[in-house]
């Protein structure tokens, strides 16, 4: 089953449902509400604000765990980690569990993959190929900024180089239209280009 799309408005991330999961939550609650009986997990693809603003409010509406990858924890309680400022607002505390590199969840294999931030993750699920790669990789060859803070160019090639082994079938990004077939030409692709220099 193809996750759905709850796309973001405005500097707001795509959220994505699979199962009982919602996948970032920078959209405004309200968007939620019709799927408030089915959502048991919130995972953060990263803790950057347009991916987590709203991840207090829809854990209370919906009573679920709000999940981050293990090295992306500070980013939930500092405002210069999380880029908050940037969206006008101050960064709320939010409390997480978190996901270390392997452990599955909702069917999903959790990839730490560093770069975009310290401690941003990819969701890979093998029966269909869907990746879900919050803003590690996006379409055509793109991939996530590496100039803000935990960023690095060679944590990201590293951890592209490891996502474009997976058999990928589906692009699921933070931002942008999702490609529902033929993504791991995409990942080489974003691969080929931080390899380059582009």
């Amino acid at each position: 089953m193809m996750p759905e799309v709850i796309p973001g408005h405005f500097w707001q991330a795509n959220s994505y449902l699979v199962g009982n999961t919602l996948i970032d939550a920078g959209i405004d609650p309200k968007r939620v509400e019709p799927y408030k009986d089915q959502i048991e997990n919130i995972v953060l693809t990263h803790g950057h604000f347009d991916h987590t603003a709203h991840a207090n409010d829809i854990a209370k509406l919906c009573g679920a765990k709000i999940y981050i990858g293990e090295h992306e924890l500070q980013f939930l309680t500092d405002s210069a980690l999380s880029l908050s400022s940037h969206f006008g607002s101050p960064q709320i505390p939010i409390l997480a569990e978190p996901l270390k590199d392997g452990e599955v969840i909702d069917g999903f294999t959790v990839y730490h993959t560093p770069g975009h931030t310290g401690g941003s993750i990819c969701l890979f699920r093998e029966e269909d190929g869907v990746l879900i790669a919050g803003d590690t990789i996006f379409p055509e060859g793109s991939y996530g900024r590496y100039d803000f803070p935990t960023g690095s160019l060679a944590a990201l090639r590293e951890s592209v180089s490891r996502i474009a082994e997976l058999p990928a079938e589906s692009l699921w990004s933070g931002h942008g239209e999702p490609v529902t077939k033929g993504a791991k030409a995409h990942v080489m692709m974003s691969k080929r280009n931080l390899e380059s220099g582009y």
